[in-house]
């Protein structure tokens, strides 16, 4: 059986993994990835993304073995005023067993896994 992995919030930073971005992006002319780049650019250097809501209300229970974040707002307010990630949602995705991995800018990792 294939394991699922998402990045949310991703750029890429997770090798086939799929990636989240918010359905904003697209649309927000002074969006920049971390490279500075604008979305046409991140869109053909990246294309394997959804771009769903921060609720991630699009994914359902239970969808990914693990959950990867990198420099995401989680628990407090995200970017231009917009919703972040909750950790209660990211954990409402991952499967029983699975495990959320987050990278802080500085480089720190935390992992949590989900009980069985």
């Amino acid at each position: 059986m294939q394991r699922s992995e998402v990045n949310l919030g991703g750029e890429g930073e997770e090798p086939g993994v799929r990636n989240q971005q918010p359905e904003w992006v697209p649309t927000d002319p002074s969006w920049r990835s971390q490279r500075n780049e604008p979305w046409p650019q991140f869109a053909a250097r990246v294309p394997d993304v959804d771009y769903v809501p921060n609720d991630l209300s699009a994914y359902p229970a239970e969808s990914f073995d693990v959950v990867y974040t990198c420099s995401v707002p989680i628990d407090c307010p995200g970017v231009r005023g917009r919703p972040g990630l909750k950790s209660s949602d990211i954990k409402r995705i991952l499967k029983s067993g699975g495990r959320w991995v987050n990278t802080e800018p500085l480089g720190q990792v935390t992992t949590w896994n989900k009980p069985v």
